[in-house]
């Protein structure tokens, strides 16, 4: 959320009247010192440095400290994250044979997910070696191929060209929304 210093030496924590935080600055703080404060915080920092940085902004009060995050936490505009277990990047599987096929895979690589690329019309996919399976470079999905998807409960998302328009969509989530096939 964005932090915002106003002239009446209060900061405001978000642009939203509706869920803005007002926050005056706590006793050795100033508001610009407290607006440097909160924007640090933005970088998921762990206490270590929240207290660093309240150290050299002039807050040197614990308990305020403590009191100061209390009332963001309450507000709902900061949260005490735990330390997440890692999880694994996504799986995307790019389907098709053509320069669409080509490109996308490309564009993917920078993305941080595990990108493969198929193109053979018997190749498998199940739920364990895809989180989702972009279906490109035709018109029209093999059926085959989308009854599988469905059958595996992947999901799936056609990328096409169409007179020179790019088409992407819908996003098929098996189960949940509706499917490419006539079923």
């Amino acid at each position: 959320m964005p932090v915002l210093l106003r002239p009446d030496g209060v900061v405001q924590v978000g642009w939203d009247p509706r869920r803005a935080v007002l926050i005056r600055p706590p006793r050795g703080l100033t508001a610009v010192g407290l607006a440097a404060l909160l924007r640090s915080m933005q970088s998921r920092i762990g206490m270590d440095q929240i207290r660093h940085e309240a150290q050299q902004h002039g807050l040197t009060d614990t308990d305020a400290l403590t009191a100061l995050i209390r009332r963001l936490v309450d507000a709902d505009v900061a949260s005490t994250a735990r330390r997440q277990r890692r999880t694994r990047s996504a799986s995307i599987r790019v389907h098709g044979r053509g320069p669409l096929s080509d490109l996308l895979v490309e564009a993917l690589r920078c993305s941080g997910a595990r990108i493969t690329h198929t193109s053979a019309p018997h190749a498998a996919v199940t739920a364990a070696t895809a989180d989702l399976v972009m279906l490109t470079d035709y018109l029209v999905a093999d059926p085959r191929i989308v009854r599988d998807l469905h059958t595996e409960r992947v999901p799936h998302l056609p990328v096409r060209i169409r007179d020179g328009a790019g088409l992407v969509g819908p996003l098929v989530l098996p189960g949940v929304t509706s499917c490419l096939g006539n079923h």
